[in-house]
């Protein structure tokens, strides 16, 4: 009996050192398991709100969940081309589930549907990058988006007073205000690091048949600046010598520029506060500093017209001021509350060169443009073009979409960095391909999806490509989107010989297809006698 009770206390000894050793692998089987059973109840979970459906809204309006399902780990997804439209923004996608949402880049984010084939987006993680809010609640299988509360813009605000801006110079003889103009508002929208452009580079280089003497406009500007013409520093090319230099590089990229198409008085404030001037028309009834009118009141520096003659006169639009007083013009308008505008006359005009223009002017702010995107020169190690004159003309086949691409030659071994292109007026939605073998038009039924955007306003864009595509030396390629515009019949940006203003437009240099289904293609140069404005940067 004494030996069986030592054999029991052995045994009791035994069993319990046995389970002291093992008690780490036993909390690591038990937290294998419960992690397990936790995956379980997550995924269970997903596939009942996929079978039991779903709502989501955004800001209060319900959207069509048709095409998007709830992820194994309850990440809610949403087609990329969905998304874009949903959240105002442009989403390009990597070959490594990563994507670039608004210009951020967000890794693991895509996956591609089973069902469908298409590509997915996460949700949550796109309402974060760009500052909204997302919910989801889980007993309702509802998810809600909501974006940030706009903030209030002051009464006043002033360029001139936030960043230091370069002297108001004075065109002269020239009728080059547009220009200076845009020279001007590129430089407001630099802030502290301004630079000082040259005006007479863009005048003398612009690629329109125009001389300086004769005017032009801010498509014209803007045209020269998408193109990389310029802009150059002003110490390399000085105003009003008569002498150019065509070779010199430009010392910064546009990228991005945004048309004003119509008076919305909010807006533009939003544009000066968050992009720096923007650039506008108006009719001056006065043609220099020493001119006098009706319209214009010299001593307070406050212009209103208020008549029906077209516009003449380009200026940037630098600030406003709610509370500037009606009683300041000549000609009374109905309310208080001017724009400050910096003009082209040299520092004697006005307030050393700025000036008070109403709201209620008949023509200032109802159309104009802001550069919203300017980089340094190495932003990109290429540019295929073909449309030097930019946005002349539109095209399309009486419908709201159209499909349109450019074919180009690899120069270098290289890799296809972006894409730019013009929407042609607001509310326009694109999905994006690429083409990286292009040996003939049928190779345009083998495109790759790179992703989507969408612009609220009509302007000039970049879609940038995260891991893009390679692009061998000497191969061609095509870059294609399917662009559609609200409202329009003719949605596709052209270049072409339209007048004796740009009769110097070259078709023979562009490679172009347009298509109303994305299956039948027609030659842009063949059959319309036009390029397309659709340029492809590489690296």
């Amino acid at each position: 009996m004494k030996h069986v009770k030592r054999y029991i206390l052995l045994l009791a000894f035994i069993c319990g050192v046995g389970i002291f050793l093992i008690r780490p692998q036993l909390r690591q089987l038990s937290g294998r398991i419960f992690e397990r059973l936790e995956s379980y109840s997550v995924s269970a979970r997903a596939d009942a709100v996929n079978n039991e459906g779903f709502t989501l809204n955004y800001n209060g309006e319900s959207l069509d969940t048709a095409r998007m399902r709830m992820s194994p780990e309850m990440h809610l997804l949403m087609p990329v081309s969905e998304a874009a439209a949903c959240f105002k923004t442009t989403v390009t996608v990597g070959k490594d589930g990563g994507a670039l949402v608004g210009g951020h880049y967000l890794k693991d984010v895509i996956s591609v549907s089973e069902a469908s084939g298409q590509m997915l987006v996460d949700v949550k993680e796109i309402s974060e990058v760009l500052g909204m809010e997302y919910f989801w609640e889980d007993s309702e299988n509802r998810g809600d988006i909501r974006s940030a509360e706009p903030e209030l813009l002051p009464e006043s605000y002033d360029l001139r007073k936030v960043a230091a801006l370069n002297d108001v110079e004075s065109q002269g003889t020239f009728g080059t205000c547009w220009a200076f103009a845009a020279i001007g508002a590129m430089e407001t929208g630099l802030g502290e690091n301004n630079g000082d452009f040259s005006v007479d580079h863009m005048t003398r280089n612009s690629g329109f048949n125009i001389s300086p003497e004769e005017g032009g406009d801010y498509n014209m500007a803007l045209a020269y600046l998408a193109s990389w013409k310029g802009p150059v520093y002003k110490a390399d090319d000085p105003y009003g010598d008569g002498m150019t230099d065509s070779s010199l590089p430009a010392v910064k990229h546009l990228q991005e520029a945004r048309y004003i198409q119509k008076k919305d008085i909010e807006m533009i404030k939003s544009r000066v506060m968050d992009f720096g001037g923007v650039e506008s028309s108006l009719y001056m009834s006065i043609a220099n500093e020493w001119d006098v009118s009706e319209d214009y009141e010299a001593s307070g520096a406050a212009y209103y017209y208020s008549g029906d003659m077209a516009p003449n006169h380009d200026v940037v639009i630098v600030g406003w001021d709610d509370t500037y007083s009606r009683e300041n013009f000549n000609r009374k308008p109905e309310q208080d509350g001017a724009f400050i505008c910096r003009n082209s006359w040299g520092p004697s005009f006005g307030e050393d060169g700025y000036f008070y223009v109403s709201y209620e002017d008949s023509n200032l702010g109802k159309g104009g443009v802001s550069y919203t995107r300017i980089e340094a020169p190495d932003n990109y190690g290429r540019i295929y073009q073909s449309d030097l004159l930019g946005w002349v003309g539109t095209i399309g086949y009486e419908n709201e979409s159209a499909w349109f691409a450019n074919i180009y030659r690899a120069e270098d071994s290289e890799v296809l960095k972006a894409l730019s292109f013009y929407a042609t007026g607001e509310n326009t939605s694109c999905d994006i391909f690429v083409v990286p073998d292009y040996k003939g038009p049928e190779d345009l039924q083998t495109r790759q999806y790179l992703g989507s955007g969408y612009f609220r306003d009509a302007g000039y864009y970049t879609m940038d490509i995260p891991e893009a595509e390679a692009l061998e030396k000497g191969c061609s390629f095509a870059v294609m989107v399917r662009i559609s515009t609200e409202g329009s019949e003719r949605p596709v940006a052209i270049e072409y010989p339209a007048s004796e203003l740009t009769e110097s437009a070259d078709i023979s240099d562009g490679r172009g297809y347009i298509s109303y289904d994305g299956i039948n293609w027609a030659s842009a140069e063949e059959e319309y006698q036009c390029n397309l404005c659709l340029k492809a940067f590489t690296e």
